[in-house]
């Protein structure tokens, strides 16, 4: 099992290297003491075996060089967790926009991000404060994706919030009376970064926020470009179904997989290929060489008769025209967003379809499916 990288385990990996190291050299010195001895006092008539001390010898070798190794690798570990300790502390100052729960008010009136996956037959916001009480509630959107909520502070005793960190949940339920799933963002000001447990968090008001949690971030008055048209738009697709481009699909083992494809120009000749994680081709076949849009249906069956199992298999459209070039053909597949995340400073959704979950780029998306509004 892999364990996660942080401060910590990287620090501990680096003792342990050193540890090792030192226990080597000690058991080395001791085996050429003891093989100085034997050779000394072997019969010259009858001198002993040299396979065994060889054998030992080479053993010592390989024990170094994956020492080496491991000191090189707890070297990499450690530039990687500096890089990502100066990320953090880059955020110092800066307002960041990221998903939680939890906020920070500070007076004033506090704009909030929320979306709902599905649509809802009842819908309602509540704020509580840090004892879990509920301090202000009123109904919300019924509408599926994302929604902003305003709140300026007022209580429904009638009085208003003093500055303190407060949640806010939405509680939606659809027409079977069952919770919709919901993703809330918040925003406030990083005033400073910490560990714990070996991991890295931004302090914002008097909580600590993973960094994998950040959406995007914002200068506070510096006139910097507001990054929150990119969160959204983001959260503006949770709830929908979507086309994205694709080149991986699921088979689950029964239900037919699809792939959706578009030729820019009529193609002389085309074929859609499927390989597996190896990268061999275990089915094939002609498919439509008319520009346009078109679907492809794969029952799982390969190419010798067999049927895959279910899993993830790569596939391609290759195209050629009439003059044996290679046409560029864009490929898709649709799914409906559940979510939205981070990754390497990018904002990705939560894409499912037949009940599983794939992360797509957001600059992926080709189109959305937008119902018609309904209260």
């Amino acid at each position: 099992m892999v364990s996660d990288v942080s401060v910590n385990t990287a620090l501990q990996q680096q003792a342990n290297t050193e540890k090792s190291k030192t226990g080597l050299a000690e058991d080395f010195s001791q085996f050429l003491e003891l093989l100085t001895i034997q050779l000394q006092n072997q019969d010259p008539l009858s001198p002993m075996e040299t396979t065994e001390f060889t054998n030992q010898l080479v053993a010592f070798t390989g024990v170094e060089q994956q020492i080496n190794t491991n000191q090189k690798l707890d070297s990499l570990v450690s530039l990687g967790v500096g890089s990502a300790f100066s990320e953090a502390q880059s955020y110092v100052g800066q307002d960041v926009n990221y998903i939680s729960g939890e906020f920070a008010y500070t007076g004033g009136s506090k704009e909030i991000r929320y979306s709902l996956s599905e649509a809802a037959t009842t819908s309602k916001i509540n704020i509580l404060d840090e004892q879990g009480n509920v301090v202000y509630t009123e109904d919300a959107s019924r509408l599926a994706g994302a929604h902003t909520f305003t709140w300026d502070g007022t209580l429904r005793s009638g009085g208003k919030a003093s500055e303190g960190t407060y949640q806010i949940k939405v509680e939606a339920l659809n027409a079977e009376d069952k919770p919709i799933e919901s993703t809330t963002v918040v925003s406030g000001l990083v005033r400073g970064v910490e560990t714990q447990g070996g991991q890295i968090f931004l302090l914002v008001g008097e909580r600590a926020v993973a960094l994998s949690n950040v959406l995007n971030t914002s200068v506070k008055n510096d006139g910097a470009a507001n990054t929150n048209d990119a969160l959204t738009m983001a959260l503006s697709y949770v709830g929908l179904d979507v086309t994205h481009k694709n080149s991986e699909l699921y088979f689950d083992g029964e239900r037919d997989a699809n792939v959706i494809y578009n030729l820019p120009s009529d193609a002389d000749r085309a074929q859609i290929l499927i390989r597996d994680n190896l990268g061999n081709v275990i089915y094939n076949e002609s498919v439509d060489k008319s520009d346009g849009r078109h679907l492809v249906t794969w029952d799982g069956t390969k190419n010798d008769g067999t049927k895959a199992s279910a899993g993830s298999y790569k596939f391609e459209i290759d195209a050629i025209d009439k003059n044996d070039a290679r046409i560029d053909v864009g490929t898709s597949e649709s799914g409906k967003v559940t979510g939205v995340e981070t990754k390497g400073g990018e904002i990705f959704l939560n894409v499912e379809k037949n009940g599983t979950s794939n992360l797509v780029n957001i600059g992926d998306i080709l189109s959305a499916n937008v119902a018609n509004p309904s209260t």
